[in-house]
């Protein structure tokens, strides 16, 4: 479902917080995995080409970047999460979950989606 539909609902068992104009829907899997590694979740948006346009997807990580500047603060209810979308609008939903086979590892969507068109 990339760049459409409406954005995902919070599971009974997820963490849901409203900030501002922007909520963030964080598992309980993805708040013991961030507390255990630092505290602090960093999302970082950023475009790549493709054969059919750019796309903004979004990466993660527990390590603090060196441009913190860049980055605003929002609380997912249970430990902050750090935003950089490169100038665009914040998503309308930033959905965070664990995923990966063997290494599990937290991932972000925005509004739900995987990228952004």
């Amino acid at each position: 479902m990339a760049g459409g539909g409406s954005p995902p609902k919070p599971a009974s068992d997820e963490i849901f917080n409203r900030i501002g104009y922007m909520r963030v829907i964080a598992s309980d899997e993805v708040w013991a995995y961030v507390t255990s590694h630092g505290g602090v979740l960093y999302v970082n948006a950023h475009r790549r080409k493709c054969c059919s346009g750019a796309l903004t997807v979004l990466d993660t990580s527990t390590r603090e970047p060196a441009d913190q500047a860049r980055y605003r603060t929002y609380d997912s209810g249970g430990f902050p999460v750090r935003l950089c979308t490169g100038g665009q609008d914040d998503p309308a939903a930033l959905v965070l979950e664990l995923r990966g086979l063997g290494r599990h590892r937290p991932t972000a969507s925005w509004t739900g989606c995987a990228f952004k068109i």
